[in-house]
């Protein structure tokens, strides 16, 4: 049998493997995610996500079909060489699914457990400053599971419940409404640069 030897871990304790491969993968997310909003191209597909006027649980899977494509090869690349146990990757999966649901869906959880839990898990608040159309605001809080990484590398932003109700979402760039059928989110990244391209005319 032939093929390239993927590299094992050199940690014997199937527990702290298990914990670290997770760690590495939520890591992946964050860094990819910041990558996303730091280079152009990336940011024309992952604006569709931002553009959604009226953030709700919808908006989790509002993802341009190439953004899908780019970092599930990222991830599943990350997975082959990392040689990520398939228990670790099915329980970040669930994991994801389920503080996705949380963040993006119509759920207000009450303070006291907002404060326990901020300190661990991007909660719903935190990931509603992200969806801001403030440049600012949204470029913070980039972490899918762990607030850690944020804090980490300061990019952790947090509003008080009041200031909360008054973010306005959505992208600069992009008309507030019109990105809401589904041939114009396909062509958000063609929108985009149509957009920055008259802008620089006109400046």
């Amino acid at each position: 049998m032939t093929g390239v030897g993927l590299p094992s871990w050199p940690i014997d304790d199937a527990r702290i493997r298990l914990v670290l491969s997770f760690l590495a993968l939520d890591l992946l997310y964050y860094l990819v995610h910041r990558l996303e909003h730091a280079v152009p191209l990336l940011w024309r597909f992952h604006a569709l996500h931002h553009s959604d006027p009226d953030v709700d649980v919808t908006t989790s899977v509002r993802h341009h079909p190439l953004e899908t494509l780019i970092t599930s090869a990222i991830y599943w690349f990350a997975v082959l060489l990392l040689g990520i146990p398939a228990v670790v990757v099915e329980t970040r999966a669930l994991t994801v699914f389920c503080t996705v649901a949380l963040q993006h869906g119509n759920i207000r959880l009450p303070e006291w457990l907002e404060h326990i839990l901020q300190p661990v898990v991007i909660t719903g608040e935190p990931h509603l400053v992200h969806h801001s159309v403030a440049y600012d605001d949204a470029n913070a809080n980039f972490a899918a599971v762990l607030s850690i990484w944020d804090r980490i590398f300061g990019t952790y932003r947090r509003f008080p419940r009041a200031r909360q109700e008054r973010i306005v979402f959505g992208v600069c760039e992009l008309p507030p409404r019109g990105c809401l059928s589904f041939f114009r989110m396909l062509l958000t990244l063609w929108l985009i640069s149509r957009h920055l391209a008259l802008e620089v005319t006109n400046s």
